[in-house]
């Protein structure tokens, strides 16, 4: 653990030294963020009298459950926006973890930092922890930012404060660090195949895909997004964790980086 934190603090180190690096890892979690709570505040005083109808026949949200609009209007986005929130886990570690090999490269440190007596494990947990934690992080206080405002949006006008609900909690305290731990894994094995850190980040964020996928279909009203979408969702991320953090470390082969370093 002594080389994998060192490896922690030179990569926090080299974060804070790319303001470019941390604006991009907070202008996503500022706009899933901020469009839903503007959206939410603006539908509830244009919206007509028949858009509460509207909103709970084509998500399945009972009204008289959630109240008036407001209800209905939180009710829908907690229950729609869940999956895109879902990308932040996985997206902010492949732009941290890509970065990181493929910076090494361009700053010209790979040669040094592969030469020290730090093993191949204690690097590759080292820069897994430095891009994994800040990236869980940053998506926990946007989901509390997310869910704190909904609540202030809807208080005095429903009878509990509908977030965080069970959907939330498991998807924010359960699937974000296992999809954390996917974007990370597939962003190092990635980038110990491909030279150019740009084109790592691009064929990784490749996988956020699907899951993009699923949220249009949802927010058409075509499919449900449940519990056991959610629950078969984290086994399958558990199960490729821990292939692809085996495959990183079979591929982070120190001289075949080094010789192509060169």
């Amino acid at each position: 653990m002594r080389g994998a934190w060192l490896i922690v603090q030179k990569e926090l180190l080299e974060v804070r030294r790319s303001p470019v690096l941390v604006l991009s890892m907070l202008s996503l979690p500022a706009a899933l963020v901020a469009v839903p709570l503007a959206l939410v505040a603006w539908l509830d005083h244009t919206a007509p009298p028949e858009a509460l109808f509207w909103l709970s026949e084509l998500y399945g949200i009972g009204r008289g459950e959630h109240g008036d609009l407001i209800g209905v209007l939180v009710a829908a986005v907690a229950k729609n926006w869940l999956p895109l929130f879902l990308v932040l886990p996985i997206f902010l570690p492949i732009l941290m973890a890509a970065q990181s090999i493929g910076g090494e490269r361009e700053r010209r440190t790979l040669e040094p930092l592969l030469a020290t007596p730090v093993s191949t494990a204690e690097i590759i947990l080292g820069k897994s922890l430095a891009a994994v934690v800040p990236s869980i992080g940053v998506t926990w206080i946007a989901a509390l930012l997310l869910c704190g405002g909904l609540d202030l949006l809807s208080l005095g006008r429903v009878a509990t404060l509908p977030l965080p609900d069970s959907p939330w909690l498991f998807g924010c305290l359960v699937l974000s660090p296992l999809l954390a731990l996917f974007g990370n894994a597939l962003a190092v094995v990635v980038s110990s195949r491909v030279l150019d850190p740009r084109a790592a980040q691009n064929v990784a964020a490749m996988t956020v895909v699907p899951l993009l996928g699923l949220v249009v279909v949802q927010l058409a009203g075509r499919v449900s997004l449940g519990s056991r979408f959610y629950l078969g969702m984290a086994l399958g991320a558990a199960l490729a964790d821990v292939l692809l953090l085996l495959l990183a470390v079979k591929w982070f082969d120190r001289e075949a980086l080094l010789t192509r370093w060169r």
